[in-house]
């Protein structure tokens, strides 16, 4: 090292520029705890290469987690959100966050018109028969359900028409089964004297209602009471042996239309033919026939009424063709309004 004597020129020059600057300085107070401060061992933790390793290994582990949580979504679920913020001291199922919301509550269906088909029965002249009116409820049940109970619960508009069944059993569920349909009662059904032609009555409105619902209507009933004890499946007899052979659908009992007035129904008669009446105030107005689409089995047929307002009543028959010998023809009427 060399001494000031021995110095070259710019040597001394910086020398003196060192003076000069250092008699400029003025310590603070502090300035020993700050020199202190900067020439402290820095932990290992807090040195940047640390720290760098430190973020490297935390990007690692959430990279890690993530991927559990995303191999672990194998039904197709979407992944919960908040999974990939589990600690991995956590296990899923125990956070919070994993516990499903609750499904919503569970509600009846709202209810909706159903125009459905109901079966009663009424002396035809040859004993008991089935006939059908078709009947307009609000319900939330199935199509069949709704017939059914409609059939046990309400009685016929036509004053001529009665029900085989005593009230007080309701209809729990009505729904095609597995080779059936299952009519579930709320108790053991109470009938009168001709129990076969009850359980037609509720056969014919069942499947009546699952073919207007465009379901199997072909198929056999099956009656449960409380879910239990079911019968053996019962299926549609004869309807020439259980009808009414001439039935009418429109206009409806008590109904008010407008004229012209349309008279549609079923027959099953000889050759067809369809005897018609109109009276007024008991009195015969008007008379006729109408052919059926098809002899000798239920099919359709209609006419055509020009009418002044007031009220009537059709009555639509088979014709006799025994002359008076045989049976009493079977008929159906209706009384209506034309306003």
């Amino acid at each position: 090292m060399s001494t000031p004597e021995n110095w070259t020129p710019e040597e001394q020059r910086l020398q003196d520029a060192l003076h000069r600057a250092a008699e400029r300085v003025q310590p603070g107070p502090d300035g020993l705890a700050r020199i202190r401060r900067r020439t402290a061992v820095v932990p290992m933790w807090r040195r940047p290469v640390a720290l760098g390793l430190a973020g490297a290994t935390a990007l690692a582990a959430a990279v890690i987690v993530g991927g559990v949580v995303v191999l672990s979504d194998d039904d197709g679920d979407a992944p919960v959100a908040s999974q990939t913020s589990t600690s991995p001291s956590e296990s899923p199922s125990e956070t919070p966050t994993q516990t499903p919301a609750p499904s919503a509550t569970q509600t009846a269906p709202p209810a909706r018109t159903l125009t459905v088909p109901v079966y009663y029965v009424a002396d035809s002249g040859d004993g008991l028969r089935l006939v059908r009116e078709f009947h307009t409820v609000e319900t939330s049940s199935s199509p069949i359900a709704a017939a059914v109970n409609e059939m046990l619960t309400a009685s016929p508009a036509d004053p001529d028409y009665t029900s085989l069944w005593e009230p007080g059993v309701e209809v729990t569920s009505a729904e095609i089964a597995d080779g059936s349909i299952d009519v579930d009662l709320s108790a053991p059904p109470v009938v009168g004297e001709d129990a076969d032609l009850a359980t037609q009555q509720l056969v014919y409105t069942a499947t009546a209602a699952a073919a207007s619902a465009e379901l199997d209507g072909s198929l056999p009933v099956r009656i449960l009471v409380a879910g239990e004890n079911p019968s053996e499946p019962v299926g549609r007899a004869d309807p020439l042996g259980v009808r009414q052979l001439v039935q009418l659908n429109d206009p409806a009992e008590g109904a008010t239309v407008s004229s012209p007035v349309a008279v549609t129904g079923e027959a099953a008669v000889n050759e067809a033919n369809v005897l018609w009446e109109l009276r007024r105030d008991g009195e015969v107005v008007d008379s006729g026939n109408t052919t059926a689409e098809e002899c000798c089995t239920f099919s359709p047929f209609e006419l055509e009424l020009d009418l002044e307002p007031g009220s009537y009543q059709i009555v639509v028959s088979e014709s006799d063709e025994s002359g008076g010998e045989g049976r009493p023809p079977m008929s159906d009427s209706r009384t209506f309004t034309v306003e």
